[in-house]
């Protein structure tokens, strides 16, 4: 059987509509939620493919069919390891207005730091001196400088929400880049709200025993904030080399 195939866009909407009309509303909701969000990934995967494109700003860029069976699965991915995380004392301890930048950088050093494991055994490593950096940020270069102007007061918040990010993530993505191997934990906290927080961390090709080093960590506060840095990724169990990585 072919493919339904749309001439107008008019035409989408018409039978977008009679098709939903066959099924309950809980069960629209689901279907439309899912394809909205691809939908979304793919106005940000077009985005990107653009920006690296040589092409005249006003040419048309259209996305492969493999491309958007990618965002479908994608997204699939997302919606069935989203896990939300309820807040505790542990993971609330540093949210107080007399936690500041010298006892953010005492707490990633002495609570924070070292050798951890995550949940699938891979070895991950928190360096110190390397991984403080994360805290500060010149709004003007994009630099991590340390620098008290620079520090980030959300960045030093969420502290204890790193190696609990680590542990319990089940939302996982990787991207392999120039031989470079980097994972991307996503979890989701319910705090003031939903908002998620990534922790990424980082192996070099060459490194085929040692583990991985801690890269970088911040919360995102917007749905389609996530879903812009997601496009980006795959989800680890359909990266190449999976069990290697």
């Amino acid at each position: 059987m072919l493919l339904t195939r749309f001439s107008t866009p008019d035409e989408i909407k018409h039978k977008l509509l009679k098709v939903a009309n066959v099924h309950t509303f809980e069960n629209s909701k689901i279907i439309s939620h899912l394809f909205y969000d691809v939908y979304k990934l793919a106005y940000y995967a077009l985005k990107h493919k653009r920006e690296f494109s040589r092409l005249p700003t006003n040419s048309s860029i259209e996305l492969k069919r493999t491309e958007v069976t990618r965002l479908i699965k994608l997204i699939d991915y997302h919606h069935c390891n989203d896990k939300l995380f309820s807040m505790n004392h542990e993971l609330m301890e540093c949210f107080c207005n007399t936690f500041l930048e010298s006892d953010a950088c005492s707490y990633f050093k002495n609570e924070v730091a070292g050798d951890i494991q995550d949940r699938f055994g891979r070895a991950i490593r928190i360096d110190f001196e390397k991984g403080k950096k994360f805290m500060y940020k010149n709004p003007l270069t994009g630099l991590h400088e340390i620098k008290p102007e620079h520090y980030r007061i959300e960045r030093g918040a969420r502290l204890p929400w790193i190696r609990h990010t680590i542990h319990g993530a089940t939302n996982l993505y990787t991207r392999i880049t120039e031989g470079n191997r980097e994972i991307m934990y996503v979890c989701q906290y319910d705090y003031n709200d939903k908002n998620y927080f990534i922790v990424i961390v980082k192996k070099y090709g060459k490194d085929k025993v040692s583990p991985y080093n801690f890269k970088t960590a911040f919360p995102i506060f917007t749905y389609n904030g996530l879903l812009r840095r997601v496009q980006q990724y795959e989800p680890i169990i359909y990266a190449p080399n999976f069990q290697r990585l």
